[in-house]
């Protein structure tokens, strides 16, 4: 707590005043991040899209957000599974994400996505988000479009019915 105190530059009293451990605060950070992340996808949301353009908005708005903030992507890929992480902050990150898990269930009743269990699709789409951004973080832009075109056409073609 004191490199943290120090790094804002306050005195670790006034943190303390605001969160009682670090295990709090890491969950402050954790929840901060997943609603700015959220608030991001939403922006990017055209509701006038198909489901499918919607979708691929969603995918390609997280992996920007995460390339913009590379210091959040380190955390959240970090602290994701950490134990610190409280089942409480869990469920209040997945009920950010509301409006994405309505996407997927409308893109299966339409026959547009495969009628795989929800958490299998989020879990695989996390899994490919992580792992795509930790590869192509230091790319120049140009690679980083390709790349990130390719991906989409994957990730697209893994879910899609």
């Amino acid at each position: 707590m004191s490199a943290i105190a120090k790094a804002a530059g306050s005195g670790m009293g006034t943190i303390y005043n605001y969160f009682a451990t670090k295990e709090e605060l890491i969950n402050a950070i954790y929840l901060h991040i997943k609603t700015s992340e959220i608030i991001q996808t939403l922006k990017s949301l055209d509701s006038n899209c198909s489901l499918k353009t919607k979708f691929l908005e969603f995918y390609i708005s997280i992996i920007k957000f995460y390339l913009k903030h590379p210091a959040g992507f380190a955390f959240m890929d970090q602290m994701q599974n950490s134990p610190i992480i409280t089942e409480a902050t869990k469920a209040q990150g997945k009920t950010a994400f509301l409006p994405v898990f309505e996407l997927i269930e409308q893109g299966q009743k339409e026959g547009i996505i495969k009628p795989l269990a929800m958490e299998s699709i989020i879990y695989f789409l996390a899994g490919t988000i992580n792992t795509f951004v930790r590869w192509i973080q230091k790319a120049d832009n140009a690679t980083q479009q390709k790349k990130i075109a390719d991906q989409l056409s994957m990730v697209w073609d893994a879910v899609k019915a």
